[in-house]
């Protein structure tokens, strides 16, 4: 398999503070970068006027780490940013990306990643008496498995 030929895009976005690798996959660009800079990327992402459009969250374990994948789109293509918390926070992109305001506190509510910086760090979606991260230890556990299963239309 060959590498795709660079592009000033994917040269640019190669430039950015912690970025380990800019791959072509299902029609989108892909970066990845476990340090990278999260402002970095915001700034050089606004500067090509490519808006954010979501952020994904995936826990590693249930006391660990988070991948956060930013999601950002432009006309032409979708452009990925993998990164990692670290000690579970990543600095806060509401202050430059409107559109992360309510994602990073979803993410806070779900997962308990920290977002140092953010402008208005109440929870969004969190019940009452629930903890941070209250989908954290059930998407990291493993899954609980049923001897045989059950069905109200069962024939006995």
């Amino acid at each position: 398999m060959t590498a795709d030929p660079p592009t000033p895009l994917t040269e640019r976005l190669a430039s950015i503070n912690g970025v380990a690798s800019v791959s072509f996959h299902n029609r989108g660009l892909w970066v990845d970068g476990p340090l990278l800079d999260v402002e970095a990327m915001a700034d050089a992402m606004a500067g090509l006027g490519i808006r954010l459009g979501s952020i994904t969250a995936i826990p590693q374990s249930a006391k660990g780490e988070t991948t956060i994948i930013y999601h950002f789109i432009s006309e032409s293509i979708i452009i990925s940013f993998k990164t990692q918390t670290r000690n579970g926070a990543l600095a806060s992109l509401a202050g430059r990306l409107r559109a992360a305001a309510w994602a990073e506190r979803e993410i806070r509510d779900l997962f308990a990643v920290d977002f140092p910086g953010h402008p208005n760090p109440l929870p969004l979606i969190k019940p009452s008496g629930f903890a941070n991260g209250m989908l954290r230890e059930a998407m990291c556990g493993p899954a609980a498995l049923a001897k045989s299963p059950t069905s109200a239309l069962r024939v006995k």
